[in-house]
């Protein structure tokens, strides 16, 4: 017995690490028969309140998707599954209860955490002589720095300036100084901390030699088709707002997701699928200006990034493709991975039945972080 007890703490010791592992657990899924929930955004302003939005599509059937939310006010113990009167894109949320929409059609806002909407501003109308506008309108997402003064960003160059809460808008005049054709060049991103701020988008032309097919559909001809860089679009702030400086410079692939705590941020870059890694996450020194990158592998394809802050965990979304082309239209293995210093990534146990194409992350600090895919999927980290 003697011999027991003396042990029974070195046991206890082994165990600790996976007793207080970290992991992913399923926490919502929208399983119905012969309909399928896309979730392309989720917000997280408290630990107890959150909104994911999506649409919901009839499997073997071409009737128009009907958009949705679901919302929780305990944590994610409890969904509600709501339809919504317009397609979603993107959400923001200032506080707890006051957060707003873009969709396809306008700009909505609500005032209680996502339980109900309102429409508050039309989006800008294109100007016909640079040609048609993207389907569905220009602004892709909006970012508040109050209940009155925000952004918003999206397609032809487009950055907008609201001082009444999103009911009326002016355009940033620096966003349309870079080159590139405003019917493919976009501003994709955009994130503050404090008075600073990042918008960032890309100039894409259209290639000539993309073939009829995508590239999934044709692998051969898309594993030889040459990857040529694009020009990355940059606007900073360091005033709130008041003034901006653009940059620009040609780098391959695309920024797919930004996030800034402190004077840090994470940057992930997505490339095509002939490229030797479908993904590549960069951290930022807001201070300098500098970047390094930090996590990349051939694996991996990192979809979003969640940043607290210097020595705060940060994390990684990302999705194991099924194949050797990282876009294939098929859902892979979730993957999370999270770091503390934001140079070493450590993957996370995530459950088995997670999968999905891309995901996003959300959380209002690195205790209570969720995750959503486009498989109608969400996940809750749990310690």
């Amino acid at each position: 017995m003697r011999r027991t007890i003396q042990l029974f703490p070195t046991i206890l010791a082994l165990f600790a690490p996976a007793l207080c592992a970290e992991s992913w657990k399923l926490q919502y899924f929208y399983d119905e028969a012969h309909a399928q929930l896309q979730l392309t955004d989720l917000a997280f302003p408290s630990a107890q309140r959150g909104v994911a939005i999506g649409w919901i599509q009839a499997t073997n059937s071409d009737r128009k998707p009907k958009p949705a939310s679901v919302v929780t006010s305990d944590g994610g113990a409890h969904w509600t599954l709501t339809p919504l009167k317009d397609e979603p894109r993107s959400l923001f949320f200032l506080n707890e209860s006051l957060g707003w929409m873009v969709c396809d059609n306008g700009i909505w806002l609500t005032e209680e955490a996502g339980r109900s909407w309102r429409k508050v501003g039309d989006q800008k109308k294109p100007d016909p002589k640079i040609g048609p506008a993207p389907p569905g309108g220009l602004i892709r997402s909006v970012w508040f720095l109050d209940e009155q003064h925000g952004f918003a960003v999206g397609y032809q160059k487009t950055v907008l300036e609201t001082h009444d809460g999103g009911k009326t808008w002016t355009a940033v005049e620096e966003a349309s100084k870079p080159t590139g054709h405003p019917s493919f060049t976009g501003y994709t991103e955009i994130a503050f901390t404090g008075k600073l701020g990042l918008i960032v988008g890309a100039s894409v032309p259209p290639r000539r030699d993309g073939g009829h097919y995508p590239a999934w559909a044709d692998p051969e001809r898309a594993s030889k088709q040459r990857q040529r860089p694009t020009l990355t679009l940059a606007l900073e702030t360091r005033d709130g707002g008041a003034n901006w400086r653009s940059q620009t410079a040609p780098v391959f692939g695309q920024v797919g997701a930004l996030s800034l705590a402190g004077m840090v941020g994470l940057d992930v870059m997505e490339f095509q699928d002939n490229f030797e890694v479908p993904s590549e996450v960069y951290l930022l020194d807001l201070s300098t200006g500098g970047s390094t990158g930090v996590y990349r592998a051939a694996n991996r394809h990192v979809t979003d990034a969640l940043v607290f802050g210097q020595g705060l965990p940060a994390f990684l979304a990302a999705v194991e493709p099924p194949g050797k082309m990282s876009n294939l239209p098929i859902p892979g293995k979730v993957k999370m991975l999270s770091s503390t210093d934001l140079r070493e990534w450590k993957e996370m146990d995530v459950d088995y039945r997670a999968v999905a194409g891309r995901l996003v992350l959300a959380g209002p600090d690195p205790d209570h972080v969720w995750a959503a895919t486009d498989t109608g999927m969400i996940l809750k980290l749990v310690k």
